[in-house]
């Protein structure tokens, strides 16, 4: 019995293997075939610490994911601002940008990732959709433009609680349609569920997931034309 366990485990560890370096060869190539470099110097921390400390490794999302979990084609051109909120090297920029939308936007921490993002925003090929980075704690960015937000597992709890909260807020604002799409991996911190679902706001649309990855794609919307509850109040305001 004990033989057998250990043979399923070196299969495990073989296949973890061979599908990380079959993943960077495809990334490599998309990423050629892009004209842009979000491959190297990847798995690294910014220099810059957030307000509670609690930024995650620079690790970009595989473009065969990307292609999986993101249909391009749902985004309405002429209105749809994407915004990727801890962009890094710009992947996702990249990947969404060659498609036409009303604007591409990141926020990003780091000076020196958000530099690369840019260098990488300038480089790309076919690309249909303007692109343009700010580098900043999330907290405190501006989100009121933004109708799809990216959260590529950026950060922790705490940060991720005040970001929805802000972007709630943004809704008293300006009333629109949001739809956020948060990349989970099976060991997410519960935490960071807990901070997603308790939002007061959003509402589950889809999960998306590959049996090949440990990684999911989590839908949530917001809806200002849904009946569904008594509504949100932030700040004194009520809306729908």
């Amino acid at each position: 019995m004990a033989d057998l366990s250990r043979s399923v485990n070196n299969r495990k560890a073989w296949f973890r293997v061979h599908r990380q370096k079959l993943r960077i060869l495809l990334d490599k190539l998309f990423d050629t075939l892009f004209g842009i470099d979000t491959v190297t110097d990847t798995m690294t921390y910014a220099r810059q610490e957030s307000f509670f400390r609690d930024q995650k490794v620079n690790g970009p999302v595989s473009y065969l994911l990307l292609y999986k979990y993101i249909d391009r084609r749902q985004f309405k051109p002429s209105s749809d601002v994407f915004v990727d909120v801890g962009c890094g090297h710009g992947r996702v920029l990249c990947y969404i940008a060659r498609r036409k939308l009303h604007k591409v936007v990141g926020f990003e921490i780091s000076q020196e990732f958000a530099e690369r993002a840019n260098s990488n925003a300038t480089k790309l090929r076919a690309r249909k959709s303007a692109i343009k980075v700010h580098v900043g704690d999330a907290i405190h960015c501006d989100y009121v433009d933004g109708t799809i937000f990216f959260f590529g597992d950026p950060f922790g709890h705490q940060t991720m609680k005040l970001v929805l909260a802000k972007i709630a807020e943004s809704l008293a604002v300006r009333q629109r349609r949001v739809c956020c799409i948060f990349w989970l991996p099976s060991y997410v911190d519960p935490r960071v569920v807990e901070a997603i679902v308790s939002s007061g706001w959003l509402i589950h649309r889809e999960t998306r997931k590959a049996f090949y990855s440990p990684m999911r794609a989590e839908y949530w919307d917001y809806n200002p034309e849904s009946r569904i509850g008594t509504g949100i109040q932030i700040r004194g305001k009520q809306f729908r």
